[in-house]
């Protein structure tokens, strides 16, 4: 199902920051704002079009009650013009009045941005008709799990905060090839982004980097791969992929970070996404302080996989 996409053009304006939005990145408070490509009000930002108090910001700027936000004129779309979002569907696995724990399918990205017309979030605000909803934390797009959605600013800030203070757990199921060593539980390896390739961002393992910390534990060993759970106590970008990597046994069906023939191997059996699924939140309720625990089954495709797996597996 597609959407007619009609557009109206929206004239400069100059937005005074709310209370409940002290402390929002700047980059976030536009994109909550305004019906444009992320890539635009990147742009926007970098261009100086964009000006806090009149004058130039970063997109990283936290902002201040009274702080005045100038916006540049743009045309709006008034609806999406590529698959119509309503086909999606995103499990809800808890939801109170504050907050949501969704299960994002793998492919589909967190936020739109320049090739791509509308993200999970965009999904859920157009399903649920809740203008408020604000991503916690992300996803790969790849990654398929479980995601925090606040629904109001105290929520959202005290959910990152937990997150921030590594107070929040996440456990991941992923598999990886070959056989994973017992006596690997733990990977310590700082990462840096590489910002100079030309598709996309890739992280690598550099000592002058972020500290990352990845557990690991042997879930299910099978002929030539291996079921892991991965409990990670720093949210660096990539970073369970790289690590992996690092051991010398990748995600299967990382097609950045991951063996090639491994990949192909898999896609020629059916599966064609990567297997790298957030099973598990928990964490302190940021209103009432009561520990949630929300869970995300593995999807069909992934299920199917590990099925084949164990059949050729009793096999040998």
């Amino acid at each position: 199902m597609s959407v007619q996409s009609s557009s109206s053009f929206s004239p400069a304006q100059r937005v005074r920051v709310s209370d409940q939005e002290v402390g929002r990145r700047l980059d976030n408070f536009l994109l909550s704002r305004v019906d444009a490509p992320r890539s635009a009000v990147y742009r926007w930002v970098r261009t100086g079009q964009v000006r806090v108090n009149r004058r130039r910001a970063s997109p990283s700027q936290r902002l201040a009650e009274g702080d005045e936000v100038r916006i540049p004129p743009h045309r709006e779309d008034a609806q999406m013009d590529s698959v119509a979002p309503p086909e999606i569907e995103i499990p809800v696995l808890y939801e109170d009045k504050d907050l949501l724990v969704v299960n994002k399918p793998s492919g589909l990205a967190v936020h739109g941005g320049s090739r791509l017309r509308f993200g999970m979030i965009d999904v859920l605000r157009l399903h649920r008709g809740e203008e408020s909803l604000e991503l916690a934390h992300r996803l790969d797009r790849g990654t398929s799990g479980c995601l925090i959605v606040a629904r109001n600013r105290p929520a959202l800030l005290g959910i990152q905060r937990q997150l921030r203070k590594r107070q929040a757990q996440k456990y991941y199921r992923l598999l990886v090839h070959g056989c994973w060593p017992e006596e690997i539980e733990e990977v310590r390896q700082s990462l840096r982004v590489n910002r100079r390739r030309a598709r996309g961002r890739k992280v690598v393992a550099d000592a002058s980097g972020q500290t990352a910390r990845t557990r690991f534990q042997i879930v299910e060993q099978f002929a030539a791969d291996c079921l892991l759970e991965a409990q990670i106590t720093t949210g660096r970008t990539h970073q369970i992929r790289v690590h992996a990597q690092q051991v010398g046994h990748p995600v299967v069906g990382d097609d950045r970070y991951g063996q090639r023939s491994v990949n192909q191997k898999a896609k020629a059996q059916g599966f064609r996404r990567m297997f790298l699924h957030a099973h598990a939140v928990e964490f302190a309720h940021p209103v009432h302080k009561k520990i949630i625990c929300a869970q995300a089954p593995l999807d069909a495709e992934c299920e199917d996989y590990l099925d084949a797996l164990r059949t050729s597996k009793a096999k040998r």
